[in-house]
């Protein structure tokens, strides 16, 4: 069996981080500088798919429920990327 490598840490940040990112468009460039210094540089496609996903992951947490400096145990704090293409 081959041996996974672990995934490539892009972006870590609070609830509230994270929304200000996505409300100030911030959230994609910031994933794709950080995955291009540690990875390969992005293809468009992966930067749109990227930017769709950060959209919906606002959607799920733009709740009062969820406090904003949260980011431990059972909510995501980080997108972390496969380190080969082929996901």
């Amino acid at each position: 069996m081959p041996r996974r490598e672990p995934p490539v840490l892009v972006y870590q940040a609070t609830k509230r981080e994270f929304m200000d990112d996505v409300e100030t468009d911030a959230i994609t460039t910031r994933i794709t500088q950080a995955f291009e210094h540690r990875v390969h540089r992005a293809a468009p496609r992966e930067v749109r798919s990227w930017n769709n996903s950060m959209q919906y992951m606002y959607k799920v947490l733009n709740t009062t429920g969820i406090p904003g400096r949260c980011t431990p145990n059972g909510l995501p704090k980080r997108s972390a990327l496969p380190r080969r293409s082929g996901r």
